[in-house]
């Protein structure tokens, strides 16, 4: 079993140096790094934020077989019941004023909801940062957590008949805006500049303290995203009877 999972950032795969040995490796010009869990090998992407840079890395990560995709990372709460930490699986993912759905794969799901993550009905994917308590609340109706990534990474996958499945941590309350504007702060890979975060703070220096605060919360919830998705790709791994489904065998044979 090869298994495929994205982030968007640095900071969300960062705990994962310290759970498993991690070889680096190039495919198709993308950076790449790959640990073995449980009976699975794992290929990470860090994408770069933002639907073009998902998609691009997507298309050359899938350039080579895998059984699964996981789509993952921070995402920001739609409702007042996710806190900082939560796991949410989504059943489906949507970008922001497109009509268009997604379904995750059905298997990979219950699979993540025996594992006790949060259902979540749906993902929105932003084409720029929600940052604000009110655009929170704006979207609120729609779903129950916002990325910037999952639609065009589970889209990939769809093209590919991959199987795939959007699971998320909750980095950002929706009761609390965000203290600063990330994409402000990001180079056209997608990636943060270090460069605009200091010259943010220079400018706001009141909000320091908040900036910290967002450190740690983001650290926390990357740590319990890492060790969810070791427990949840150990699972999946380890099934002998009937696994892969159906739905997943064709892919798998290959």
């Amino acid at each position: 079993m090869r298994i495929l999972v994205t982030f968007a950032v640095e900071a969300e795969f960062a705990p994962w140096r310290k759970l498993r040995t991690i070889e680096p490796m190039t495919v198709k010009g993308i950076k790449m790094f790959r640990a073995q869990i449980g009976r699975a090998a794992v290929d990470f992407v860090v994408t770069g934020m933002g639907m073009e840079n998902a998609r691009r890395a997507a298309e050359l990560a899938t350039s080579v077989p895998h059984t699964i995709c996981i789509a993952s990372g921070f995402a920001g709460s739609l409702k007042t019941t996710h806190k900082i930490g939560d796991i949410l699986v989504a059943r489906a993912v949507q970008q922001i004023g497109k009509s268009k759905t997604i379904e995750c794969s059905r298997s990979l799901y219950t699979v993540a909801f025996a594992d006790e993550a949060v259902p979540a009905k749906m993902f929105l994917t932003s084409d720029t940062v929600v940052r604000t308590a009110e655009e929170k609340k704006r979207l609120s109706p729609f779903g129950d957590a916002v990325d910037m990534e999952s639609y065009a990474i589970l889209s990939v996958a769809k093209e590919k008949d991959l199987p795939a499945i959007a699971i998320r941590v909750i980095s950002d309350r929706f009761d609390e805006d965000l203290p600063v504007d990330l994409d402000m702060t990001v180079d056209e890979k997608g990636r943060v500049k270090v460069s605009g975060v200091f010259r943010h703070v220079a400018y706001h220096p009141l909000q320091l303290p908040a900036l910290i605060r967002l450190g740690r919360k983001s650290r926390t919830a990357a740590e319990a995203l890492a060790h969810f998705l070791e427990s949840y790709i150990k699972k999946l791994s380890f099934h002998t009877h009937g696994w892969p489904p159906p739905e997943l065998q064709e892919v798998a044979a290959r």
